[in-house]
């Protein structure tokens, strides 16, 4: 981020849960991956103008091949209103008007 000018301001956690509502287990080397995170980075001066006060946990039912919890989408247009949208790691499933997705499974 730093390397093209951003500034890493917060991240968003993205807690996966199976229909019964626990967290869900994930693949892992050490540890089983039960979240996804969301950085959140700025470049130049800004300020959060819409006064937001957004969680920065998401809690929400993984699904099949789990893809992105729609909620996220939300809060990053939230942020940023009509601004430059990018998706690393994405897949088919994930694609939304006004986002850059890239991914090996494009």
């Amino acid at each position: 981020m730093e390397e093209f000018g951003y500034k890493l301001v917060d991240e968003i956690a993205w807690v996966k849960q199976t229909v019964n509502g626990k967290i869900a287990k994930g693949h892992g080397y050490y540890l089983q991956h039960a979240k996804e995170t969301c950085l959140v980075g700025v470049k130049g001066n800004v300020k959060n103008k819409a006064g937001l006060t957004l969680s920065q946990m998401l809690f929400s039912v993984r699904g099949e091949d789990s893809p992105k919890t729609e909620e996220i989408y939300d809060i990053v247009e939230a942020l940023v209103p009509n601004g430059y949208y990018l998706e690393i790691f994405g897949r088919r499933n994930n694609l939304h008007n006004g986002w850059v997705t890239v991914g090996n499974e494009i």
